[in-house]
Formats: structure tokens, C-alpha cells, sequence
């Protein structure tokens, strides 16, 4: 299997957990932060709504496709509409992209990170992850249910 071919398995595992965290924020939620300092948790959903957007940016044009006025306060059905086309798009993106521009084409954000595109896409994806997990986090700080990512939780075990 080749690290394409590993990533595009992944993201396809990933993505009912990455959906499921993001359906756990109730509606009345959004503003909920942990501490003064952290990010609201309607912001870190949508976040993980659109972190495929910016993977695909990524792979199609070498700089991710990012706006972070898309994070603003929207409903959940709006990040989750935004979490299905653009994880849909992403999985496309992966699997059209050649094994040597996965390997070999440059990405870049600027000064910031300058890379290859696979390993700033696999960069990406962890983010996305450690947002799912800061997102869990608060789930069970505003009272809502921890819903299973990659086992039972105290809230699904009866």
C-alpha cells in the first residue's frame, strides 16, 4: 500500500468519527468555551467541517483552500452539508492526484510551511484529529454526550 493509497483509507475510516463529533454539538452550545482563552466550540466544528476543503486545496493547487471567515457561527446542518462535500471532494481529489505528485509536488502556506503536498495534507488530517479530540472535550464539559469515536464512551455504554 502506498502512503496515497494508506491516507485515502484513513480519511474514509476517519470520517464517520470526524461527522459524529460534529453532530454531538447541541444547537444551544456554540459559544461554550472551556477557559477565556479557548476557542468557542461551534468554531472548532466548523473547522472540522471544512478542514477537507483545505486538504483538497492542497492536493489540486498546492496551498490550502482556507478562509477562516467560513468558521463564523452557522447551524450544525450547515457544517455537517459542508463536512459531507467537502470530505466527498477530498476523497475524489486524493484518489485522482498521481502517485507522483502525491510524492513529489510542493506545497506551501505562504512563509509559513512550505512542504510536500503529502506530508501537508498528513499534517492537516493530525490537526483535524487533535481539533475532534479538543471538540470531545468540551462536548462533556457543556453537559452534551460523548459520542463514540474510536470506542464506547461513558455516555454510550448503557
Amino acid at each position: 500500500m502506498t502512503n496515497k493509497e494508506f491516507f485515502l483509507k484513513l480519511i474514509k475510516e476517519e470520517a464517520p468519527k470526524f461527522r459524529v463529533a460534529i453532530d454531538a454539538l447541541p444547537e444551544d452550545k456554540h459559544t461554550h468555551k472551556v477557559h477565556d482563552k479557548s476557542r468557542e466550540a461551534g468554531n472548532i466544528a466548523a473547522q472540522l467541517a471544512l478542514q477537507w476543503k483545505a486538504i483538497s486545496g492542497i492536493l489540486k493547487n498546492g496551498a490550502p483552500d482556507f478562509n477562516p471567515h467560513e468558521m463564523g457561527p452557522q447551524s450544525k446542518a450547515d457544517m455537517l452539508a459542508k463536512f459531507d462535500a467537502g470530505m466527498a471532494e477530498l476523497q475524489k481529489d486524493v484518489a485522482a492526484v498521481s502517485e507522483e505528485d502525491w510524492d513529489n509536488g510542493d506545497a506551501s502556506m505562504g512563509e509559513m510551511w512550505k512542504d510536500k503536498k503529502y506530508n501537508m495534507a498528513w499534517g492537516f488530517l493530525f490537526d483535524a484529529i487533535h481539533h475532534r479530540g479538543q471538540l470531545a472535550t468540551y462536548l462533556r464539559a457543556m453537559g452534551a454526550k460523548v459520542p463514540s469515536i474510536y470506542g464506547p464512551t461513558a455516555d454510550t455504554e448503557s
